[in-house]
């Protein structure tokens, strides 16, 4: 747990007792109430779903304000699984718990909560070294996941190039002919990174909303649980413009997410002309092969019928004659059709 003094708090997968406590003082400075029963179920972290299908949100709960971010803890695994940063915050605290399948994914883990949870005086948003205001927090944790979101992104950018490179190589290859026996390994490949593409779409899109939500000024909190008669979005106009940026940032996101999505459909197009066109090669071998075989056939059994007036029939060299002549046959029809890359 990191706790200052400015009453924000971070938790890492805590245990019952330190969500208690915590629970314990963010209700002690509501300014009237408690938490909705929504909000503590889902810092609980017991939804089960939440790290399956993610809903990023943020919602204004009169007093305060509730929502939830998420992450995918891997994009190479084929499983649909995220990590989810709940939040809650007035104007006098944060409270900030990070959940997510900790054991099959411990490194980024820790390596996710560091990021959000440091020093608030280090985030863009904060002026003059320090910062004393929810805002923050939530500028920051947005900044940590908009980031890992494109890095994501990015990675599974770098694997549909890397499975383009490797198919269109052979497609275009003049010695496709030889063709390798891993198609079956590049469609698990392919499959896993559709996979990814179409899991991670919900959460750039709901993501996106939160921020419009906060663009549009939804979310806010409301008199009499605010320090004057209006109603206040915790969000400074410094902290507005950062949550702007992050919102056109995830528009971009969405813009890429989608393209991926049709670069990996332009893959699996890429894969079918390849497997059509190692069809078509193994066909023309087997023609080829039916070619050779069926002249010389054709000359045996003309020559071998049943008369006495072939040529050189009972010539002493008539056997070397004919030995010469079916080879050569097959040999310049072997040239040709290597000339026309049936081989």
């Amino acid at each position: 747990m990191v706790e200052n003094a400015f009453r924000f708090i971070f938790l890492d997968h805590p245990s019952d007792s330190q969500f208690n406590e915590a629970l314990k003082e963010f209700n002690r400075n509501l300014v009237k109430g408690e938490m909705h029963i929504t909000a503590r179920l889902g810092l609980s972290g017991k939804n089960e779903l939440g790290f399956k299908e993610p809903f990023p949100k943020i919602e204004s709960h009169d007093s305060y304000i509730y929502g939830v971010f998420a992450t995918p803890t891997d994009i190479e695994d084929g499983r649909s699984e995220f990590f989810n940063i709940q939040f809650v915050m007035h104007e006098h605290m944060s409270l900030v718990i990070l959940w997510g399948p900790e054991l099959e994914t411990q490194e980024r883990s820790k390596d996710l909560f560091a990021r959000i949870s440091r020093s608030p005086s280090n985030i863009a948003g904060a002026t003059d070294g320090l910062s004393q205001e929810p805002g923050d927090i939530f500028v920051q944790i947005a900044q940590v996941i908009v980031e890992d979101l494109q890095m994501l992104i990015s990675r599974l950018h770098g694997a549909s190039f890397r499975e383009m490179t490797q198919i269109e190589s052979q497609l275009f290859d003049d010695e496709y002919q030889s063709m390798s026996h891993n198609t079956s390994e590049i469609y698990k490949r392919i499959r896993s990174l559709k996979f990814e593409v179409i899991s991670i779409a919900p959460t750039i899109n709901e993501t996106q909303n939160v921020f419009k939500a906060i663009h549009d000024r939804k979310v806010v909190i409301r008199p009499p649980f605010t320090t004057d008669d209006t109603n206040n979005a915790p969000f400074s106009a410094d902290q507005r413009i950062w949550i702007d940026d992050l919102l056109m940032r995830t528009r971009s996101l969405k813009a890429q997410r989608i393209g991926l999505e049709q670069e990996v459909h332009l893959l699996y197009e890429r894969l079918e002309s390849l497997e059509n066109r190692r069809q078509t090669a193994a066909q023309m071998r087997f023609a080829a092969v039916a070619s050779i075989l069926l002249l010389p056939a054709l000359i045996v059994g003309f020559f071998g019928q049943n008369f006495e007036i072939n040529p050189w029939a009972k010539a002493a060299w008539s056997w070397e004659i004919s030995a010469v002549m079916l080879g050569s046959l097959a040999v310049s029809q072997f040239i040709y059709f290597k000339k026309k890359k049936w081989f």
